[in-house]
């Protein structure tokens, strides 16, 4: 009996010796449950290893990031974005991931692209589902202002009608027709107005290195975007409300509110609200529109110390079609949307949810340009911050381009092209 139980015991510990705790972060608290649904599938798919979640806020995440290029301590799995991605891929500091050409066809080319250095013999990150801008509406509030429901086409003339229907006041509540404070041109929501209405890019590639290109599109495109909150004042400014768009659209008190498909979960969590998809306005009926979705990825850190069960893990959830299946029937985008598309809708019934698989086709990837730029994440701040003077009212629209021009180009005249 007691050679038994030594046995059992060796045993055990010979178990518990070969399995392997890796450590996956990621900043997007909207996912947090699908994510963890996706950890546990994985874990019963491959029981030789575990799965720690980490979960960090957004600013946190890039600090901890930056312990990569040290090679310090750093997380096994992380997510990345395509503004950070070249500083990161340029500085050795992430881990060559190798892909056969079938491999390679699991991933839209797309969304595969920027990840790819080189000749594209190199990978260096596997593309999560597509992180779509688009457009919620709450139907209630529609029907309750007799606002047509756009389903099919939808143009900017339409949706600023709408909104200016759904700014009203009752019973001592102030509800407003859409979330304009959130749409500078420079971030994602309202960059995807800009390339809708024919922009083409706020940096240009010239012989001598980058320039800003804050012409005429990206001038008009920032005026309309400005005036729902100043001249039509259809959108709450942070004095007239201390909630969060998103908070107000849940409350009921947002009629549209333009971000991206990750925020169904956020509006899981409030069973009442009759929400749903609408298309992406253009300037003309029957154009299609470009708005924007953002193709992060998931990359190994050169600093693991997991790499080899880093890889079975990063591969799993990008393209395993179980890992697919829980991200559609959890109402997100998995890595190939297409093959999920009735899933994703059922998940969503009722919520007009084609027209994202329909705006996806002629959708822009942010940015996939531009990963030579070395300091790109300098640059884009710099336009964020003056652009954010006019948003927030202390300078007029103009004279806030302006000032973001000459600071772009100051910035871009020290830049340095990446080498991989």
């Amino acid at each position: 009996m007691k050679k038994l139980v030594t046995l059992l015991l060796a045993a055990t510990l010979g178990l518990a010796a070969a399995q392997t705790t890796l450590t996956y972060a990621t900043w997007d608290a909207t996912r947090e449950k699908a994510d963890r649904k996706l950890i546990a599938a994985f874990e019963a798919a491959n029981p030789g290893i575990k799965v720690k979640y980490n979960l960090v806020p957004w600013d946190t995440y890039w600090q901890k990031a930056s312990a990569m290029v040290a090679g310090g301590v750093t997380f096994d799995v992380m997510w990345m974005d395509l503004d950070n991605f070249p500083f990161y891929a340029s500085q050795g500091a992430l881990e060559p991931i190798p892909l056969d050409a079938a491999e390679k066809a699991k991933y839209p080319a797309q969304s595969l692209a920027p990840y790819l250095i080189g000749d594209g013999s190199q990978t260096y990150g596997l593309p999560l589902g597509p992180q779509a801008v688009c457009v919620f509406i709450n139907r209630a509030l529609f029907k309750e202002r007799g606002v047509p429901i756009p389903t099919t086409g939808w143009t900017w003339d339409q949706m600023l009608s709408a909104a200016q229907k759904l700014t009203f006041s009752k019973g001592g509540k102030r509800y407003w027709g859409i979330n304009g404070s959130d749409l500078q041109p420079d971030l994602e929501y309202g960059m995807s107005f800009y390339y809708t209405f024919g922009g083409k890019g706020i940096i240009q590639k010239t012989a001598n290195g980058y320039t800003p290109n804050l012409e005429a599109t990206f001038r008009q495109t920032a005026q309309r975007l400005y005036d729902l909150i100043y001249k039509y004042k259809v959108s709450p400014t942070a004095n007239d409300t201390p909630q969060a768009a998103y908070q107000l659209f849940q409350a009921g008190q947002l009629g549209i509110y333009v971000e991206g498909t990750w925020m169904t979960g956020v509006w899981a969590e409030t069973p009442g609200l009759d929400w749903a998809f609408a298309p992406f306005p253009t300037l003309k009926a029957g154009e299609p529109p470009r708005p924007l979705y953002s193709a992060h990825a998931l990359v190994i850190p050169k600093a693991s110390k997991q790499k080899s069960a880093a890889l079975t893990f990063a591969r799993w959830i990008t393209t395993s079609p179980q890992a697919g299946k829980i991200l559609a029937e959890n109402g997100l985008l998995p890595t190939q949307p297409d093959p999920y598309e009735k899933l994703f809708l059922n998940a969503l019934k009722g919520r007009n949810g084609e027209v994202i698989f329909q705006q996806l086709k002629t959708s822009e990837i942010r940015f996939s340009n531009l990963r030579t730029v070395s300091n790109l994440p300098e640059v884009l701040n710099a336009l964020n911050a003056d652009l954010n003077l006019a948003w927030t009212g202390n300078l007029p629209l103009d004279k806030a381009i302006d000032k973001a021009n000459t600071d772009m180009g100051a910035l871009l005249k020290e830049s340095k092209e990446l080498k991989y």
